[in-house]
């Protein structure tokens, strides 16, 4: 680990809070140019490898938070740079808001001093083709409400670094959107029971903070894939109340057979 700053990890490490940031056997093997390749003499993308940013913003609020890359790139190539940006986005939030209350608090004694960001990001497919990732990340900040946790996700191509959308995995003017609705509803139910989630029958709407299950692409904003399903992340009170934290959903590909695009970023998966 490397304090006061954003520094290297040479082997897989462990995110703070003990979740592991690997799925499974994750090396790329891609061949880049010699322009993005790391070392000119072996111009593939080998494994993950989990960096770690942690250090202090105001005046004694700290964060401690693991990003992925990938061992080959450069720091600075377009891929590398997609995986880490939800993590800076995080830390640079969390520094705005702990700045805002020592501004508006100064003689309550808030210093900022309980206030932390930790979390991590696991990995949960690399080949020749993507990576995909998922962000949690804990931000307790003295003077707030209450804490906040965080979910975020980018799935990125390799070849161009562009970071893809969860539309980009299904046919274009196929019924996707409202079939992932449809499953992510009775699994989310399985998991905490009929008459919780937000918007069906019984349920409590009276705290919803977000789109819920409405059948809209910005609805799975935040999603990751591996080589057997499609994994959904729900952010706090968006589907249902508190109590549920950061909902997960896995739905196989066997069961979006049909909708996958079949040459998109999970057509490997399907058929």
């Amino acid at each position: 680990m490397v304090a006061n700053g954003i520094g290297h990890s040479p082997a897989p490490t462990k995110p703070p809070g003990g979740a592991s940031g690997l799925e499974g056997d994750l090396v790329s093997g891609l061949t880049v140019s010699e322009e993005r390749a790391r070392a000119a003499t072996d111009p593939t993308v080998g494994s993950v490898v989990l960096e770690v940013a942690s250090g202090v913003v105001g005046v004694r609020a700290r964060y401690d938070v693991t990003y992925p890359q990938l061992d080959g790139l450069w720091p600075g190539d377009p891929v590398n740079v997609a995986l880490r940006q939800p993590v800076l986005a995080e830390i640079a939030q969390f520094g705005d808001e702990v700045g805002r209350l020592e501004e508006e608090l100064p003689d309550a004694g808030r210093t900022g001093g309980s206030s932390t960001l930790t979390g991590g990001a696991v990995v949960h497919h690399l080949d020749n083709r993507l990576v995909s990732a998922v962000y949690d990340l804990n931000s307790v900040v003295d003077g707030a409400a209450r804490p906040a946790e965080v979910v975020g996700s980018a799935l990125v191509d390799l070849a161009t670094g562009r970071t893809l959308s969860i539309g980009d995995l299904f046919l274009s003017g196929s019924p996707w959107v409202e079939t992932v609705a449809i499953l992510a509803g009775r699994d989310l139910a399985s998991q905490f029971g009929e008459g919780v989630l937000w918007g069906t029958e019984g349920s409590d709407t009276s705290q919803v903070g977000g789109p819920g299950l409405i059948p809209e692409p910005r609805t799975f904003a935040v999603f990751g894939i591996s080589a057997t399903a499609l994994i959904l992340r729900f952010e706090r009170y968006q589907v249902g109340p508190g109590a549920l934290g950061t909902p997960a959903v896995r739905i196989p590909w066997s069961w979006l057979d049909g909708l996958v695009d079949p040459d998109g970023p999970a057509g490997s998966f399907v058929g």
